[in-house]
């Protein structure tokens, strides 16, 4: 079995869930939607309604069963690259698949809407006694501090602390993993400062709807960064004293997906009880039939409207205004993230079945693989030896994979980082010395390693 399938399969395979979870969410009426169509209560029950809705929960379960059986294949297929480029597929095929039912559900909901007449009259101008709902906030502080510290403390704790070679795998995790406890902070503080939404022309309704609301983001997030520091602490103990991950590191990952998948569920489930909570509550949803500015139900385009961030029809959070400069960079940004995924499988499989070259030449060793990795001179080797065996190694950055192990790597017997350029599939290895660096390096063969390693010494007996 593919440990880098089993790796992919751990860290990708919720997210299929959690988008079937908020799309069949989402089926369910709520705010005075359904599909992302302003729908009043009376039309729902519609014979014609029923019937796309009854269709769409088939699609949806129709995808789910071929996105979850689709990728399973791979863990089987022993080449990392190809691993690699089914699961960018799948992901990129899992972002659209699901959508798709929801977005013919929409459209058939809006064409059905316009033909039998149910289109709802716009009201122009609606006044509201707010009282204190536009200064409801629900996040302080204290509710991140001590996530925040603890993180930022870890993270300290690795720069300076006596890690040997587990030392920079620690670091750069840690730095990453502390910077997210910030960043659900942040994103928890913008959220609670969105603008207050309308859903009754009673003020009292409109606070306790939406303290509830930011009540509900909050602990959200405060879990999220709870998770994270949890996270942070497994990922200590999950490194060996030569910084490889041990079994244990992909427990605390498989566990950390496992618990966020867990609170994207809850806050869904949350937020669709509040809302039937209030359902009867609702007598905003006359208030205007914007329908026209949602392609699909999906996407928001209004030029009239200056606003680049709103509340999202479908799903959770809040959705960009495309029709704002910022909604066209985001879109922009969205396509070019796309486009990098199948380059990135390419790339990884150009890494993997290019064969690296080691050759000895005009008195210096070269490393060649898609283009010039090495070049040591002859004159500056200190010293050579061919090995039969490979000494305990951790990537600090560069490539590992079955057949390829190039970039800087932490070796046990080596004080600092060490250049590697082999295949591991290998019997023999080249160790070289110079002044500034210690080289582990192989041919595509064994054959190739003994020439270069022969060409070395004949060098330095003629010198």
């Amino acid at each position: 079995m593919s440990v880098t399938g089993l790796i992919l399969t751990i860290c990708l395979y919720p997210f299929i869930l959690i988008m079937y979870v908020l799309l069949k969410n989402d089926a369910e009426p709520k705010n005075g939607l359904y599909y992302g169509v302003k729908l009043q209560k009376e039309y729902r029950k519609d014979e014609a309604v029923e019937e796309i809705s009854a269709v769409y929960k088939k699609q949806m379960k129709r995808c789910l069963w071929i996105m979850m059986l689709a990728p399973l294949p791979a863990l089987f297929i022993p080449w990392d690259s190809i691993v690699v480029a089914v699961w960018m597929v799948w992901l990129t095929v899992s972002i659209f698949i699901f959508f798709v039912p929801f977005a013919v559900a929409n459209r058939k909901l809006k064409d059905l809407k316009e033909e039998k007449g149910w289109m709802e009259a716009k009201i122009t101008d609606i006044r509201i006694e707010m009282k204190d709902a536009g200064r409801i906030r629900r996040v302080k502080w204290y509710h991140f501090f001590p996530q925040c510290l603890i993180s930022t403390a870890i993270f300290v704790w690795t720069m300076v602390g006596d890690w040997g070679n587990r030392a920079q795998p620690l670091l750069i995790m840690s730095a990453g993993f502390a910077g997210i406890s910030f960043l659900f902070w942040w994103l928890s503080a913008w959220e609670d400062r969105k603008k207050t939404q309308i859903i009754s022309s009673d003020s009292d309704v409109n606070v306790n709807y939406n303290r509830a609301k930011k009540n509900q983001s909050k602990n959200f997030w405060v879990a999220c960064a709870w998770v994270n520091v949890l996270y942070m602490v497994g990922m200590l103990f999950s490194v060996n004293e030569w910084g490889q991950f041990t079994d244990v590191f992909w427990w605390v990952n498989g566990a950390y997906v496992a618990v966020t998948v867990f609170l994207v569920v809850w806050l869904v489930k949350k937020k669709t009880a509040l809302d039937k909570t209030y359902e009867d509550r609702r007598d905003m949803e006359m208030a205007e039939d914007d329908d026209d500015n949602w392609i699909w139900g999906l996407i928001y385009y209004n030029p009239k409207d200056r606003h680049s961030m709103i509340e999202k029809r479908v799903g959770i959070g809040t959705s960009i205004n495309m029709a704002t400069p910022t909604g066209k960079g985001f879109a922009i940004f969205c396509g070019l993230s796309l486009l990098s995924m199948p380059i990135i499988s390419i790339w990884v499989m150009m890494l993997e079945f290019t064969p690296i070259q080691l050759v000895a030449t005009q008195g210096e060793v070269q490393g060649n693989h898609l283009r010039q990795e090495y070049v040591i001179p002859m004159l500056n080797i200190e010293d050579a030896e061919l090995l039969t065996e490979l000494p305990k190694m951790s990537r600090n950055s560069g490539t590992a994979m079955e057949t390829l192990k190039k970039g800087s790597w932490s070796v046990k017997e080596e004080e600092g980082s060490c250049s590697v350029f082999l295949n591991p599939k290998n019997s023999l290895f080249l160790r070289i010395e110079t002044p500034s660096k210690v080289y582990y390096l192989s041919g595509d063969s064994d054959a190739e390693t003994r020439t270069v390693y022969d060409a070395i010494m004949m060098y330095q007996e003629n010198e």
